[in-house]
């Protein structure tokens, strides 16, 4: 997640094979390089979401979504509804291999005209019942409680939905949701702000956890963990010297569940509390 002066919110929940991140974007602005580590369902909650890959340009409305393949980036110019003067919002799924597979256990997908898309993007449109879906679901990024098990149903509910629309969504799923082996360096640059598990960066880089453990070891010469919270505490440092925010704004940013864990975290790293930057 890029950190910018227009975010006013971010939330995300971490369900395992699932997460979603939750954004409210107070004006228009142009939000480059978006990593998608995950396929993932983009819906629109309010305002308008431009997305451009390559040559694909993808508009989407308040109430419509997309599906965005693993490993795409993304320039997403985010827009805000002028009319009803309502801030940008958007909510994320990030659908892991495993939920995948779980999911597609018994369902016909021979049908697949998108399996071998190249495009990074797919429209779905304008969906009523992911309305009635997303409203449900904000409540629970207010108030930072979440029934995993009621979300990864409902989760498995809005699929079903859109396959019932259309089957070919489960042959792209399929066809895209096997771990891949990847570059572990640019996938690393591209998630340094993540929340990700070490378990979890194997499985998305297509690694055995000993394979990305030495893999990662051999490129950056550190542990994951300690790779991973050195970059971002020297993030948190330069936003906090430039004045962009303040440690109590952007601690949940960086993944921390905690603001006192960052200030430790950042104390121990940098021999002063992120107050004193």
């Amino acid at each position: 997640m890029l950190i910018k002066e227009s975010i006013v919110e971010y939330r995300h929940i971490d369900l395992g094979n699932i997460k979603l991140a939750f954004a409210i974007v107070c004006r228009d602005d142009l939000f480059r390089d978006v990593y998608f580590s995950a396929n993932s369902l983009y819906y629109v909650e309010s305002g308008t979401a431009i997305l451009y890959c390559g040559n694909d340009e993808v508009t989407l409305k308040k109430g419509e979504i997309a599906l965005i393949k693993q490993h795409s980036k993304i320039n997403i110019r985010k827009i805000k509804n002028n009319r009803e003067n309502k801030d940008f919002q958007s909510i994320i799924f990030y659908l892991f291999p495993d939920f995948i597979t779980e999911f597609l256990k018994g369902k016909n997908y021979v049908n697949n005209r998108f399996a071998n898309s190249e495009k990074s993007i797919i429209r779905l449109g304008k969906k009523a019942h992911l309305k009635e879906f997303s409203e449900s679901l904000l409540p629970l990024f207010i108030n930072r409680k979440s029934d995993k098990a009621l979300i990864k149903a409902k989760t498995f509910e809005v699929l079903d939905f859109l396959l019932l629309h259309d089957k070919n969504i489960a042959g792209f799923l399929f066809a895209n949701a096997k771990p891949i082996k990847i570059d572990l360096y640019e996938f690393m640059i591209n998630n340094i702000l993540s929340d990700y598990d070490t378990n979890e960066l194997a499985q998305l880089t297509g690694r055995s956890l000993s394979a990305f453990k030495r893999d990662f070891k051999e490129i950056f010469n550190a542990s994951p963990h300690n790779w991973i919270l050195s970059k971002k505490i020297d993030y948190a440092e330069d936003i906090l010297k430039n004045k962009t925010m303040k440690a109590k704004d952007i601690y949940h940013f960086l993944s921390f569940k905690e603001l006192s864990h960052f200030s430790a975290a950042f104390k121990k790293l940098k021999g002063i509390s992120p107050t004193q930057v």
